[in-house]
């Protein structure tokens, strides 16, 4: 283990003690500091429209932010694109440390909302952005970074182009910074590790990772129903409860024209069809303009 893994891991154990130090102190005390400064915090506003002036400025600061990835992407070694994915894994963690608190003592007054439970597919980047960094290279670390690359930026991405604002503003800052790190963070990723060169090897391990995360949300949907009876939102992850509904795009009026199973199909086949492929040739188009630049695999000339 270098000395960098050794202290993003030191940096990640502090984080964990502090956010449950935190979360502890939160519950303890109700009405405390905790609370005290999440309701500085709190500020209702109209939601912004979708495709609104806000909406596209928006989608236009991250495809600006994500050209300048691609530009300075040849420029960074695969050992500091770990360093940049762990700084990015620590925003990550602040902000579902701060969205957790402000559901749990603002919004939910001291009761859990199972709505906000971290495990939809744009949460695992809280999870692969702290994590990835701390593994050595090979086939599994390749494979999640492959997972983080082409189905964390295509979850970001998503939600960006079909965004649900809410009245709570600062919730509604988390979801447009948090899908914004997820867009450009797995480009940077795909840029700097040359994605778009092997299709099946590239895209294969992702796809089995994301069957698996996708397999967990519809088990803790139906294991953990029972006991969320009391929160103040229904747990729905990847918005496909069987005892929920679905409101997604083309998704849901699958479900409300043939069923639940329907339209669990329909989910994994627009993601792993035409999204994670989308995704995949936009790694390729760059991939062959470096070639025909006279770049080489690593960037180099």
């Amino acid at each position: 283990m270098n000395r960098a893994v050794k202290l993003r891991l030191a940096v990640l154990l502090a984080l964990l003690l502090c956010g449950a130090g935190i979360a502890v102190w939160a519950m303890a005390d109700p009405d405390g500091i905790v609370r005290a400064f999440l309701d500085l915090t709190h500020f209702e506003i109209e939601k912004p429209p979708k495709y609104g002036v806000l909406h596209l400025l928006i989608l236009a600061v991250t495809v600006l932010l994500t050209v300048f990835a691609g530009i300075m992407a040849v420029r960074i070694t695969k050992e500091r694109l770990d360093g940049i994915v762990f700084v990015i894994g620590v925003l990550f963690f602040v902000l579902e440390l701060y969205k957790q608190l402000y559901y749990h003592t603002v919004l939910g007054n001291g009761h859990y909302n199972f709505a906000v439970l971290p495990f939809q597919l744009c949460s695992y980047a809280l999870y692969l952005y702290l994590l990835v960094p701390l593994l050595p290279e090979g086939r599994v670390k390749s494979a999640l970074y492959g997972f983080t690359a082409v189905y964390q930026t295509l979850g970001g991405g998503i939600v960006l182009a079909i965004p649900l604002f809410y009245k709570e503003l600062s919730l509604t800052v988390h979801t447009v910074v948090w899908h914004i790190l997820m867009v450009v963070g797995g480009f940077l990723i795909l840029f700097c590790r040359g994605y778009g060169k092997r299709y099946v090897s590239e895209l294969l391990p992702p796809l089995l990772i994301f069957l698996s995360v996708f397999t967990l949300g519809i088990v803790l949907n139906v294991v953990l129903d029972p006991y969320t009876e009391s929160s103040a939102g229904v747990l729905n992850l990847f918005y496909l409860n069987p005892y929920g509904v679905t409101n997604n795009f083309l998704i849901g009026d699958v479900r409300n024209a043939f069923g639940w199973f329907p339209a669990v199909l329909t989910y994994i086949g627009l993601i792993t069809v035409p999204g994670a492929n989308l995704v995949w040739l936009i790694a390729r188009a760059v991939y062959c303009v470096g070639k025909r630049n006279g770049k080489g695999d690593d960037g180099s000339e």
